[in-house]
């Protein structure tokens, strides 16, 4: 009777060992299924790396369009300023025959030139007006006949652009202009340029006058409202 009851007994134990064996693995795969990090499906990554791929482009397109811009105002200048033939002022306002045997101030042969060039804004030509008012208002009081006698320089203290080329802030033109910086803040971009002179092979540049280019995109198209001389 002994034996048999301890023969169960050990049966028993065994059975139990078994049974919290199977228990503590059980529980261990339960716990390890249930902490494991869930893996992203496909779907839900493609969108990123499209997204991702899509503004590194855009962004070095815009890039490059905002390079074009930015110079473009003093490419047509140099060429321009350094022009063998007649420009007609075509690079500033021009002094003409007003009312009143009077002289006028005429800003439209600059402004057809800058049109053309399809990357300058309005703000900008309106600034141009602006900053020339003290010009526009003397010469309204200046006789035609006078003007025509006179030297330009005569002027220079009501219209400085007579005796100077404003935009190089000189006498003498320069011969090219490049990028030294670019910026974007928000929307509007900034680009920062330098004048060179080439002479004998050697390239000379110069660190003032430093024109600071304004860019802002109006309608889908990116053009330059400011120039600021520095």
């Amino acid at each position: 009777m002994f034996e048999d009851v301890y023969v169960l007994g050990r049966g028993f134990k065994k059975m139990n060992m078994r049974k919290i064996y199977f228990l503590l693995v059980t529980g261990l795969l339960c716990f390890s299924c249930t902490n494991k990090p869930k893996t992203q499906e496909k779907s839900d990554l493609t969108p990123i790396i499209i997204d991702t791929l899509s503004t590194r482009i855009d962004s070095s397109v815009e890039k490059e369009t905002i390079k074009k811009v930015s110079t473009s105002f003093y490419e047509w200048y140099i060429k321009t300023t350094k022009a063998d033939s007649d420009t007609t002022g075509a690079f500033s306002f021009i002094v003409v025959k007003g009312e009143n045997e009077k002289c006028r101030v005429d800003f439209e042969p600059y402004f057809k030139q800058l049109r053309q060039l399809k990357t300058i804004s309005k703000k900008f030509m309106d600034s141009e007006i602006e900053r020339n008012k003290t010009c526009i208002e003397h010469m309204k009081l200046v006789d035609w006949k006078e003007y025509k006698n006179s030297e330009p320089y005569a002027y220079e203290d009501y219209c400085p652009d007579c005796s100077y080329m404003y935009w190089f802030h000189s006498q003498e033109a320069f011969d090219g202009v490049e990028i030294v910086h670019m910026t974007k803040k928000e929307n509007i971009w900034y680009t920062t340029l330098r004048f060179y002179m080439d002479y004998q092979n050697k390239r000379t540049y110069y660190n003032s006058p430093r024109p600071i280019v304004k860019i802002e995109n109006e309608n889908g198209k990116w053009l330059t409202t400011e120039i600021k001389l520095k």
